[in-house]
């Protein structure tokens, strides 16, 4: 069997299996994990017209007033798919209401 060979993107040439080298995901040369602040660009509330920097504030009215947050999911906009007639149950109940009538 024959020696197996990489395309190598970094130096634009196929290489040997055994000299290829992974390319590492870039990361930030600071030790530390990613944090998610609390702290926003100003956004006006839907509910009070009050301006908030903060999300967890923000969230803070809504659930007071009841409010349920939701994103900006296209799916949510999207009509429910309409279920399918049941032909037959529709047929049996004609029948039935034919017949008693008759």
């Amino acid at each position: 069997m024959g020696e197996r060979f990489i395309w190598d993107a970094r130096q634009e040439r196929v290489v040997p299996a055994d000299e290829y080298q992974r390319p590492t995901p870039a990361r930030s040369s600071i030790p530390a994990p990613m944090i998610a602040s609390d702290c926003m660009e100003p956004v006006q509330s839907m509910l009070d017209g009050r301006m908030y920097d903060s999300k967890s504030r923000l969230r803070e009215t809504y659930r007071a007033a009841g409010m349920v947050e939701v994103g900006n999911d296209p799916a949510r906009s999207r009509p429910a798919a309409k279920p399918a007639p049941d032909r037959q149950g529709i047929r049996q109940s004609l029948q039935k209401a034919v017949a008693q009538v008759s």
